[in-house]
């Protein structure tokens, strides 16, 4: 290092540069994890604090800091500069929030702080002073951190440790200035003011205690590095230390503890400004809501990060606002007193203006030339310490001298130079003309020294003990202080005098601060301040009565002394009172302190202190890449996946690359995603979005198209709540579909899906297309910023220019006219294409085959499996598409992969994706050269010794001539030959093209090599000969065979009619420009010879592969010829074709089974004649999966490897046939499958089949004498009402839901969970059972555990028929307490029900239901009502155990039964109780300690003698009857709830209500209801509490009155409303089972009762949907009950 410091500061710096600094921070944009073990927000003195000795402890720490990372080198050492990096908050507003230096500007306060990676450490003094230690006497300080005052000291020192602090070994001139104010206080008491004893007290310190060196955070030694590893230079004195140290001195945070936290695995993350936190209760996390900044503004929508411990840190104001807006906007429960106690440190400034001597505090250019400047030295170098045991601590204070930035200076003499004729005060005018004369040489600006004092300005600290300091308050722009007169205190008093002694003593004038100056008091209403040590807001305190935090740092639950578990403020905002000294050091020593309780309390182990052993060796990465970043905005539509319906779909997602380099040079050209989403179907706010991009990646994998490039998006959808997580997985299909593609269209579309779940495992929730429109897009590029660059703008084009090149030419190489196409396509407008429907495992590879004559082959290959492998080989005209095509539901190769074959798709040259393919060549070709070839290289990748084959159309003659030449001898294992094979019977268009030889005529007249059925513009010759193929076509094609697709005409025309168009899609039908291209005429000219000749020819009519073949039997079987190419065909042979083929006759196929027989008797040779299906329809059809593929599968499973099942083949194959004879609307007398099975049929799963749909138990399983009797027992109940029937839909009457779509239900309050359930075929476990209002553990209901009990003990004998058991609400009694006893919490109540001795029969009852969950697949599902309202899903799992789900709202299931969907609404209905809804909790004090009135009713009947059950719908039929004669019987309805809503007849009401409730034993008037700790209602303020009246005007006198005949049992009008076909529910003793009128029309309202004691009955809810095995395909909903009486009860049992 070229390093050295002299005498007066001056350094030499010839090797220390900018990049020799490391880059802390993740690069901007870097995506943050989803979750870390610790989150740091801040990163000043507490912030670097934490991150350091948690990352230590070898957590995951995460720091999120709102400003920028600053390395020496980047702070602004100018004016302009200064100006660009000042954010003002408050009056005159401007800035980002991104800027250096801030400025909260208040009526009362104006706050400076800084804003970077490190915090205000960047632009601080660097001061290190201890606070006076009867400062921690204030009892505003926690008594815990007054007793560990030791350790609190030990945590001081290991803060000092680090930060170094140590004076300044030169004297320069601004100390020597302050020297001399510090004598002229020591020696001259002569004034009446001087009596004060602060300055009498000041004579008697010994001069070296009065005046000092100030220790500061500043490196004077000369080394490599400090003890972290970073290179630090010692300090050159250029006076810059508060606008940022660009030598590197300075001992900054990000100098060592985020250096030591970064070294240790911490992420440190800039410019992202956290909103507000929130509590996920159930899994002990939290969830932090932040906004990135881009493009140096916040973007619109929030992301989310988790923890399990979230450290504010953020500084006084930072912290403070973070949770003033997690307590507003995310409901966190904080104390009251946030924002209070805010203290400016009593921070003054002081000017002595024009004084006798230089004192060189202005600074220079951090690269100044010693021999031409004297070095200022550091801000601050001296202290005037004024504190003194012998005064209270309040009166004491410090002076210290201070400096001025250079970037600084042009504001500081403007302001100096007018503020001084104002606010100057000189009382020595025997100076005016030495002063008059500095002014006129502009030297008085560097006469002038700042005096910086600190002080206190709470009387807290005073004899009094009353507080008087400032509040923060949210305000638009962030926060402002509210604190008038803050500047009244005494201290800014005593230190006014003091700056006016520095004056007289420096011979200069006394300019007075002029926002504290009376001469400012026109314009403002009392003495303001500025502080640049604002503390306060989220003060310590013993509970949250008197502070925000304890002493540990940890934030109170409200008011309360308990404390949230995991949140934690480590700042400034935390210190309870003024420090009277620059307060780093003390803010320091409290987060120390702070980390070292926590590690204590979360058993991290002793906190380790020590420092590298040998940081020179420390390898930073100094040099950081290049990387480039942009946003993209996606705009769409999701389709969702259960209803069809459509949500508007919209994504803001920066690309993000760190190292450029790569992304451009190495494939797949990944970038980081990070950004925001918004779409209602998942949730009402945006989602944070994580993953990653792969640019141009060759296509690969389960979704892959061959030939082509994708961009892939992958990650995850994270809804801010944490408690949903999605899958997003999108691409932008890259693949030239025709010549004049650009690829804009396809650059710009993206087709999405969503999954539940981290992966695509889960249920998808949506598919959709979303764009990247032009304005977006130009947006985009606009966008596009180089980052992590070292030089300009020219460095920056240079990389700007190399990221669009890899678009330009990966655009290029798959459009552009002169690269490798893929074959000449139709020109078509953008579509989804659907990826392949393949497991994970299985991915497209992609194999290159080098024939003998130098043709490239290409073979696909699927690996589904070790079955096969198979060889599936196209005809002419098209490519291996037709296997692999995404217009159907499943393709061959998904049908395939899926019953475990290794699948083989061949390219050969005839595939329009091959050079060759408009090339001369022949069959005789493909069967010498491209067969040989493939088989050979397919046994080569598989190891095997033969092979299996799917051939059809010109593939199949072409494979055929391979076999019969000899080419393939013993390499074939067995063979499926489609439409065709060595013997051909042409259809009769066939036959007259051959007549008239139509392919050389076009060869010779045309001069065309090969032929298309493209229709953009060509030659007049070529446009003649597409009208004249189409005038064709269309006098070919039979009337309902017609249609307008041109495509499919010149199809025709070439081909014969290919397909059945009723088996077509319109997918399929409008992309044939997709599936067919160029054919070769050499090759047409071939197939003409063949259909000519009858059989396989070479392509000159010679008999190369059946020689002696002739018509007649005797003389083929006479030639050895024959015989002996024959003998090639002793192989299994499957023939299949359809039976309406045009391009071939059928019976061509039947021709060469019977020659095949005819040659080979014992061999297996099937022929499979598909009805309804022409030519190519058997593989694209859109029913072909279930109508042709079968058959290929079970010709190929009978020679599949030893370890298939073949009878499993032919069950599923002869299923399939069945299946398509049932099929309607298709020719009834062609259904007979004409199909030759060599399988043994007599499978037991063909022993019978049943066409009786109305038989109950024909697809039912076999019940065993036990099963039957457990089934009557249980179904032996007393029916309550006659059972409804549940009809089964049909077009009929399902008229009315095509008119509508479904609307689910919603909820203010409930949370709405649908499952969609799909029963398996020829299953009994589909009766759904639903009881409630069981209420055990209540008083009134003594044995109901024991009943409930033996109702559950049958369920379990009959649970092979039950799918699912909903404990509907009300089950587990929590509300029935005395009024005068505290209610028990959840935990006492759990240990009641478990122990089964104070609640009998609960152990039993709970041992039932877990039973039922866990050993007998039933679902069940324990629903809230109003009395267990306060269960947790936690309490549900410690009761019930995994397996039963807590749902805190309505169940819906959606079940889908022969295309059909029925609807079951499972709710307990208190919702709409006018006494229990939950639903005025939106209005603060709408609940009573978040209870409704039904609360308070039950807990009074719990206090009375009052037994009966039905408490308040029996109550008010008490109640209501006096009332009404008051009013009138005429007033009804809303009127009603208008008069009850009055004050007087609302007390009446809930007079008579509590009254009835304890018989009278209770005295209303004068009793109080006790709550939790210590809380209690009185009885006056439940009479007072008008809810009816806030009933009313919440939801209307008309929906209240509802709500009232709600409470007593009427559910009607609530029933219009649900959209369901069955709606279960309880809450009332009125058990019903009867047809209502609901939203669609009619539907099945049934209602569970009550099972008190006094019913004499339990009862419950069974349903059964519609399915194909009940009595005409019916469902049945039914309310059973049966008489239980106590004396009984133990008979049962």
């Amino acid at each position: 290092m070229g390093c050295g410091a002299s005498r007066n500061g001056s350094w030499i710096t010839s090797d220390f540069q900018k990049n020799q600094f490391p880059k802390l921070s993740e690069t901007n944009q870097s995506p943050v994890r989803e979750h870390y073990e610790v989150v740091v927000i801040g990163s000043g003195y507490g912030g670097g604090i934490a991150a350091c000795r948690a990352s230590r402890a070898k957590k995951s720490v995460c720091v999120l800091e709102q400003g920028k990372e600053y390395r020496p080198g980047d702070f602004p050492e100018d004016f302009s500069g200064t100006h660009v990096h000042l954010k003002i908050q408050g009056k005159g507003a401007k800035g980002s929030g991104l800027e250096l230096f801030h400025l909260v500007v208040s009526d009362d306060v104006t706050v400076v702080k800084g804003c970077g990676l490190g915090g205000t450490s960047l632009i601080n003094a660097n001061v290190g002073l201890e606070a006076d230690p009867r400062v921690f006497h204030d009892d505003a300080w926690p008594h815990e951190l007054q007793e560990d005052m030791e350790n609190f000291k030990r945590d001081i020192e290991n803060a000092r440790a680090v930060l170094r602090p140590q004076p300044y070994p030169f004297s320069s001139t601004h100390f020597k200035e302050l020297e001399k104010v510090a004598k002229h206080l020591h020696n001259n008491v002569t004034d009446i003011e001087d009596l004060d004893a602060v300055f009498k007290q000041a004579t008697k310190k010994p001069m070296t205690e009065l005046f000092y060196k100030t220790p500061l955070y500043v490196n004077n030694a000369i080394k490599p590095t400090n003890q972290f590893g970073i290179p630090q230079p010692p300090c050159n004195g250029c006076g810059n230390c508060i606008s940022g140290c660009n030598t590197g001195a300075k001992n900054t945070i990000n100098m060592n503890y985020l250096a030591d936290a970064k070294y240790h695995g911490a992420h440190i993350f800039t410019e992202i400004k956290v909103q507000k936190i929130e509590q996920i209760v159930d899994c002990g996390r939290w969830t932090i809501f932040y906004q990135r900044y881009t493009e140096d503004k916040l973007e619109e929508d929030a992301q989310i990060v988790t923890a399990q411990i979230v450290i504010l840190a953020a500084g006084t104001l930072g912290s403070t606002e973070i949770l003033q807006r997690s307590k507003q906007n995310g409901g966190l429960d904080i104390s009251d007193e946030i924002g209070k106690g805010f203290s400016g440190n009593g921070d003054q400034l002081g000017i002595s203006f024009a004084n006798d001597n230089s004192a060189n505090t202005l600074g220079l250019r951090s690269d100044f030339n010693p021999k031409r400047h004297e070095p200022p030295g550091p801000i601050i170098t001296g202290v005037i310490d004024m504190r003194d045991e012998g005064v209270p601590v309040s009166d004491g204070f410090i002076l210290e001298d201070g400096g001025i930035a250079r970037s600084q200076i042009v504001p500081y003499k403007v302001l100096l130079h007018a503020a001084a004729p104002i606010f100057g005060d000189d009382d020595d005018p025997s100076d005016d003309w030495e002063q008059l004369a500095l002014k006129m040489q502009g030297k008085a600006v560097d006469h002038t020294l700042p005096i910086l004092g600190m002080s206190h300005d709470s009387k807290r600290l005073g004899m009094d003990g009353t507080k008087n300091s400032g509040q923060i308050v949210l305000d638009q722009d962030g926060v402002r202080i509210d604190w008038p007169g803050s500047g009244k205190s005494a201290g800014y008093t005593r230190m006014d005098k003091a700056y006016r002694k520095a004056a007289k003593a420096l011979g200069g004038t006394y300019i007075e601060n002029p926002v504290w100056s009376d001469n400012f008091l026109p314009f403002y209403n009392g003495r303001n301040t500025v502080t640049v040590h604002p503390l306060g807001g989220c003060n310590m305190g013993e509970t949250g009565a008197d502070g925000v935090v304890n002493h540990k740092g940890q934030v109170f639950e409200g008011n309360t002394g308990d404390v949230f578990k995991g949140l934690y403020v480590m700042d400034g905002s935390v210190i309870p009172t003024s420090l009277g000294v620059n307060p780093s050091l003390t803010i320091s020593g409290v987060a120390e302190r702070c980390m070292r309780l926590m590690a204590k309390d979360y058993s991290w182990g002793e906190q380790d202190y020590s420092f590298l052993e040998n940081p020179e060796s420390v390898a930073w990465d100094k040099n950081t890449k290049a990387g480039i970043k942009l946003v993209e905005v996606l705009e769409g539509e999701i389709v969702e996946a259960k209803k069809q319906a459509k949500f508007e779909f919209r994504s803001e997602l920066t690309l993000l690359s760190n190292d450029l380099e790569k992304t451009i040079n190495v494939e797949p050209h990944s970038m980081v995603l990070d950004g925001t989403a918004t779409c209602r179907l998942m949730s009402k706010k945006p989602l944070t979005f994580k993953g990653a991009l792969d640019l141009f990646a060759r296509t690969s994998g389960p979704d892959s198209v061959v030939d082509s490039e994708k961009m892939t998006y992958k990650g995850h959808l994270i809804a801010s709540d944490k408690k949903k997580m999605y899958y997003f997985f999108a691409r932008k299909i890259i693949h030239k579909d025709h010549p004049l593609e650009t690829g804009f269209a396809d650059t710009t579309t993206a087709f999405c899906s969503i999954y539940e779940g981290e992966d695509d495992s889960g249920t998808k929730v949506g598919d959709g297309v979303l764009r990247l429109t032009i304005p977006n897009l130009i947006k985009a590029i606009k966008s596009v910023h180089v980052i992590n660059v070292q030089g300009g703008f020219a460095d920056r084009t240079m990389w700007t220019a190399k990221f669009f090149k890899l678009f330009l030419h990966e655009n290029w190489d798959v459009y552009s006219p002169f690269s490798e196409g893929d074959g000449i396509l139709h020109p078509s407008q953008v579509r989804q294409i659907r990826p392949l429907n393949l497991p994970k495992n299985v991915q497209a590879e992609v194999h290159k085959v080098l024939t003998r004559d130098q043709i490239v082959l290409r073979l696909i290959r699927y690996k589904g499996g070790s079955k096969g492998p198979v060889i599936a080989s196209h005809g002419v005209g098209v490519s291996s598409r037709i296997f692999s095509l995404d217009t159907v539901q499943m393709n061959f190769v998904e049908y395939m992969v899926q019953r475990q074959y290794d699948v083989f798709l061949l390219e050969w040259r005839s595939s329009f994706n091959s050079s060759s393919a408009a090339k001369k060549y022949t069959l005789d070709d493909v069967a010498k050269y491209d067969y040989p070839a493939a088989v050979d290289k397919v046994l080569e990748l598989t190891g095997h010794k033969d092979v299996q084959m799917m051939v059809h159309c010109a593939g199949s003659n072409a494979f055929f001539m391979s076999l019969l030449g000899g080419y393939l001898e013993g390499k074939v294992r067995n063979v499926v030959a489609s439409q065709t094979s060595f013997i051909v019977i042409p259809s009769t268009w066939i036959k007259i093209k051959s007549f008239f030889h139509l392919p050389s005529l076009a060869e010779n007249i045309l001069g065309a090599d090969a032929l298309d059925v493209y229709d953009e513009d060509r030659s007049w010759t070529d446009k003649l000969y597409d009208k004249f193929m189409k005038a064709t076509a269309d006098a070919l094609a039979p009337f309902e065979e017609e249609c307008k697709n041109s495509v499919c005409h010149k199809c025709t025309f070439l081909f014969g009619r290919m397909w059945q168009h009723e088996n077509m899609n319109e997918d399929t039908h409008s992309t044939l420009h997709e599936l067919f291209g160029v054919t070769s005429v050499s090759v047409l000219k071939h197939l003409s010879r063949i259909a000519k000749e009858g059989h396989v020819v070479g392509y000159d009519g010679e008999e190369l592969y059946l020689p002696g073949y002739s018509k007649d039997k005797e003389q083929r079987l006479d030639s050895v010829k024959y015989l002996n190419h024959s003998r090639h065909l002793n192989i299994p042979i499957c023939f299949l074709g359809g039976d309406e083929n045009c391009v071939f006759e059928p019976e061509g196929l039947d021709m060469a089974h019977a020659l095949a027989k005819e040659a080979h008797p014992q061999q297996d040779y099937t022929r499979v004649r598909i009805p309804d299906y022409g030519h190519i329809d058997c593989l694209v059809g859109k029913h072909a999966s279930s109508d042709a593929y079968p058959y290929i599968v079970d010709a190929l499973d009978k020679y599949a490897h030893k370890d298939q099942n073949a009878n499993a083949v032919v069950n599923r194959n002869l299923k399939s046939a069945l299946q398509m004879s049932n099929k309607k609307g298709r020719k009834a007398k062609r259904r007979q499958v004409k199909h030759v099975l060599s399988a043994n049929l007599d499978h037991p799963d063909f022993n019978h089949v049943d066409d009786d749909d109305d038989d109950d138990d024909s697809e039912l399983t076999h019940l065993t004498d036990a099963q039957k009797i457990a089934s009557i027992e249980l179904n032996n109940e007393l029916p309550w009402e006659i059972p409804v029937t549940w009809k089964k839909k049909t077009l009929s009457n399902n008229k009315v839901h095509k008119k509508r779509a479904y609307r689910p239900p919603t909820s203010e309050v409930e949370d709405i969970h649908i499952k969609q359930i799909t029963f398996p075929e020829n299953s009994r476990k589909r009766d759904m059972y639903a009881i409630s209002d069981t209420h055990i553990g209540a008083y009134i209901s003594v044995n109901i555990a024991e009943r409930v009990h033996v109702f559950l003990e049958k369920l379990i004998a009959a649970a092979f028929e039950v799918h699912s058991l909903i404990l509907n609400g009300d089950i587990l009694e929590m509300w029935y307490h005395p009024i005068d006893k505290p209610p028990k919490t959840v935990d006492e109540h759990i240990n009641d029900w478990k122990s089964g001795e104070k609640i009998p029969g609960s152990l039993g009852f709970i041992q039932c239901v877990q039973q039922l969950a866990d050993e007998h697949d039933v679902k069940v599902y324990y629903l809230a009502g109003n009395h267990d309202n306060m269960m947790t899903g936690a309490a549900v799992k410690e009761l019930f155990g995994e397996n039963v789900q807590y749902i805190k709202g309505k169940l819906i299931f959606e079940i889908q039964e022969e295309g059909e969907i029925y609807r079951v609404r499972f709710e307990h209905g208190h919702d709409y109780d006018l006494f229990n809804s939950y639903r005025l909790g939106e209005d603060p004090d709408g609940l009573i300690y978040g209870q409704n009135m039904g609360y308070y009713i039950a807990r009074f009947a719990a206090t009375g003698t009052f037994t009966h059950s039905s408490c308040i719908s029996k109550l008010l039929f008490h109640a209501l009857p006096p009332l009404l004669e008051k009013v009138g019987f005429d007033f009804i309805g809303s009127l009603l709830m208008k008069i009850l809503s009055k004050d007087r007849h609302a007390r009446s009401l809930i007079g008579r209500i509590l009254d009835s409730a304890n018989n009278g034993d209770v005295d209303t008037e004068q009793e109080i209801v006790l709550d939790h700790e210590g809380k209690y209602v009185t009885v006056e303020r439940l009479m007072k509490y008008r809810f009816l009246k806030r009933t009313v005007d919440k939801f209307g006198a008309g929906q209240a009155f509802d709500m009232l005949k709600h409470s007593l049992g009427d559910f009607s009008d609530y029933l219009e409303t649900c959209d369901e076909d069955v709606v279960v529910m309880g809450h009332s003793d009125l058990k019903a089972c009867k047809k209502m009128k609901g939203r669609r029309g009619e539907l099945i309202y049934a209602n569970c009762g009550a099972w008190f004691d006094e019913m004499k009955t339990y009862s419950y809810v069974k349903v059964t949907a519609p399915w194909k095995g009940g009595k005409k395909g019916h469902g049945r909903v039914e309310v059973n009950f049966q008489p239980m009486h106590r004396e009984n009860v133990n008979t049962a049992k």
